[in-house]
């Protein structure tokens, strides 16, 4: 039997909000750290990231399982199926922008090092994500940052690049290996997932892909540390 230490209304102020007021004062920081901006385009880049989170761009539609249901009337019991198409997007905030970002990064930092980070944290991420009916593709949650703040500094100290880059490969290889891994290479396990829309990238929250970024910036500089 387990038992929540908390109740819900109790968990929601005393973990859930401060958390995450820490981590919207937290991301600006990364960004400044990453990208070289003043905070004040940090915080406007965190919000614009925020509010894009909601915004899921279609792409294409394919026909999804047949769904069976039924409904009982006047004692008579009446089976119905339909067929439920799934609609692939992308999720504006949780992909598309930090996408663009990641490889906004690739004119700054050296290929060669990138693509042994990216090639390993891609191996491993895709090796970890699963697809989970009606959920979408589940990986734990600090297995992709984790690897691509290791990665990232082992090819740093192997490539004998400037310690200041590992924040900048860490954080273009952690997002390109999550969208790979996680999402595009398992394109083929759509149908596994069921129906309705799949968004890659999130659907009105936070994916992966954008967490991967975030925490692979702030695993690095402890490392760095």
């Amino acid at each position: 039997m387990i038992i929540p230490p908390l109740l819900l209304p109790f968990f929601i102020l005393l973990i859930l909000i401060p958390f995450s007021f820490i981590f919207a004062l937290a991301t600006p920081t990364v960004f400044q750290i990453t990208f070289n901006l003043d905070y004040r385009s940090a915080f406007l880049l965190f919000l614009l990231i925020v509010f894009g989170s909601f915004v899921n761009i279609p792409l294409y539609k394919k026909e999804g399982r047949v769904v069976v249901g039924s409904y009982s009337f006047f004692g008579v019991i009446y089976y119905i199926e339909r067929r439920r198409d799934i609609v692939l997007a992308v999720n504006l905030g949780g992909c598309v922008i930090p996408s663009i970002l990641a490889l906004r990064l690739l004119l700054e930092i050296p290929i060669k090092p990138f693509l042994v980070s990216f090639l390993i944290c891609t191996a491993v991420i895709y090796y970890f994500a699963k697809p989970i009916p009606n959920v979408g593709i589940a990986v734990p949650m600090f297995v992709p940052p984790i690897f691509s703040a290791i990665s990232s500094y082992i090819v740093v100290q192997t490539f004998n690049i400037p310690i200041t880059m590992l924040p900048k490969i860490a954080f273009s290889s952690g997002v390109l290996s999550a969208l790979f891994g996680a999402d595009i290479l398992h394109l083929k396990d759509i149908e596994m997932i069921g129906s309705g829309i799949v968004s890659i990238g999130g659907a009105g929250t936070f994916d992966g892909i954008f967490l991967t970024g975030v925490f692979s910036v702030v695993f690095s500089m402890l490392l760095i540390i």
